[in-house]
């Protein structure tokens, strides 16, 4: 079942990948029987493989309705978002579907399996699908009819899941912030002296950046046109992040060598500094409204300091 859900996760990140300026695949009406075509990636409108018409590959698409008629073939996955889809025909592949609505005739036939997130989908009777029904609900959604779905997902949300979840989380940014002091270090010391400097500054810059960066990035990806721009902001906001909580941590780090009459190297004091903010940031998770506000603050802070020292490429503080 995990690896059905990463397969889902990687197809839809392709999805959004491949939203620039495409040109629709839509409305094709073929005369020709038995034709064979490639991959198809979708976008709005209606898509109809008719009788004796298969894909030698995956469908992907968003927004559209895809219409399988009897006869025809898929040998692929299908990777929906946001649309709908009437199949009457085989499907070699699993069917991963986020947001819509999905009916599976009576002589659809699924070799794979259906994994849904926010989807209704109805199945006739006669409907074969060899694989498994794989349905997330959110808990505020009513009429929930999977609970050990959701039985999972709240074993997660105890005390024993949550922290090593957050060890893991810890133990992964360490290593982040360590290999990007390695390799961009004079950028990073650069944005930590800036930070130690200018940490007010920072604090309300970053405060700005976290409000505006969601809405003009939706924004773009509305846009069409422009959402490849909208993606790379989007990028460049985790990058951005992450950066800013390797210079946190180099900070805490030199602080914590200096308590301790240490001599370590940079790298050192990375890794010691991203251990103790993991910890702290462990602990407070416990504590929603206020563990929330100091990450917010602290993340502010990172990307404010980013910000105003234009990726490291500034040597001094205001």
């Amino acid at each position: 079942m995990k690896s059905s859900w990463i397969k889902f996760i990687s197809f839809v990140l392709t999805i959004f990948l491949l939203t620039g300026c495409i040109g629709n695949s839509t409305n094709k009406e073929s005369v020709n029987i038995r034709s064979t075509y490639p991959s198809q990636f979708l976008f709005g409108d209606v898509y109809a493989l008719k009788e004796h018409e298969k894909i030698d590959g995956n469908i992907a698409g968003i927004g559209t309705t895809l219409i399988i008629e009897e006869g025809a073939t898929v040998a692929g996955d299908i990777s929906l978002v946001g649309s709908q889809m009437e199949i009457s025909g085989r499907i070699e592949g699993d069917i991963n579907v986020f947001a819509g609505t999905s009916h599976f005739h009576q002589t659809a036939i699924i070799s794979g399996s259906v994994n849904q997130i926010s989807h209704q989908v109805k199945i006739e009777p006669g409907a074969h699908i060899a694989g498994k029904i794989n349905t997330f609900v959110f808990p505020a959604q009513s009429g929930i009819k999977n609970s050990g779905e959701l039985e999972n997902i709240l074993e997660w949300l105890r005390p024993t899941g949550w922290i090593v979840f957050q060890m893991i989380r810890s133990l992964v940014l360490v290593f982040i912030s360590v290999l990007i002091i390695f390799l961009f270090k004079i950028p990073t010391l650069r944005i930590a002296s800036f930070l130690k400097k200018n940490i007010i500054i920072s604090w309300g810059v970053g405060s700005l950046v976290i409000l505006a960066t969601p809405l003009v990035s939706l924004f773009l990806i509305i846009t069409i046109c422009l959402s490849p721009i909208g993606i790379i902001l989007m990028l460049a906001f985790l990058i951005a992040d992450i950066w800013g909580f390797t210079g946190i941590s180099f900070v805490i780090g030199a602080n914590l060598t200096r308590w301790l009459k240490l001599e370590w190297s940079e790298e050192a004091q990375v890794a010691s500094g991203s251990v103790v903010l993991g910890m702290v940031s462990t602990l407070l998770a416990f504590l929603p409204f206020i563990g929330f506000i100091v990450s917010l603050i602290m993340t502010a802070v990172g990307l404010g300091s980013i910000i105003l020292s234009k990726f490291g490429t500034i040597e001094k503080g205001i």
